[in-house]
């Protein structure tokens, strides 16, 4: 009795041991033409550049534009200095879903050649296209925003991409500005 009980036991380990190795009895075999191991490598995703939309949540992004702005953002009374300098990134921001959605310019980070990342200056957003609604606005189904976003970045800093999100707290999706 003992001997058929620690054959069970037995098999019963080995059993779990192959399943804990994702070994099974049937085991795969490479299709006509190829070998074990050729399998191609899932391609990367492509990240999208200027003049492309991209949909991230409610809303829809199109980057126009990036250039370096200078150290001065809008006109007189109305302007703020950089500490560093200002890096303008032009926006389309649609609204594609099905009900009023805020948009926040934090919602959009720029990130530098090193990868360092930059939250957008909204004092400074808003003196430089001051028809928009300081870039807080609230967008009804079907309509957009257009206009520059400002980043207050360490001059010389050569802009790569944004991250564009629908709330503050997520990465969102990749734009190239190049």
């Amino acid at each position: 009795m003992f001997r058929r009980t620690a054959t069970i036991a037995t098999a019963a380990a080995l059993i779990a041991g192959l399943a804990l190795t994702g070994c099974s009895a049937g085991g795969a075999t490479a299709g006509a033409g190829s070998t074990a191991g050729d399998s191609a490598a899932p391609a990367a995703p492509k990240t999208a550049g200027l003049n492309t939309p991209v949909k991230v949540g409610s809303f829809e992004y199109t980057v126009t534009a990036s250039k370096d702005a200078g150290t001065t953002a809008g006109a007189s009374p109305l302007t703020k200095t950089a500490q560093g300098t200002f890096i303008e990134v032009d926006l389309t921001i649609k609204n594609v879903g099905s009900s009023a959605a805020t948009f926040l310019s934090n919602y959009v980070k720029l990130v530098d050649a090193t990868g360092k990342t930059y939250d957008a200056d909204p004092t400074a957003t808003l003196y430089a296209s001051p028809n928009q609604s300081a870039w807080v606005a609230a967008i009804n189904p079907g309509n957009a925003i257009t206009g520059p976003i400002l980043f207050d970045v360490p001059a010389g800093t050569t802009a790569a991409s944004v991250q564009v999100s629908d709330n503050a707290f997520t990465k969102g999706e990749t734009i190239n500005l190049k």
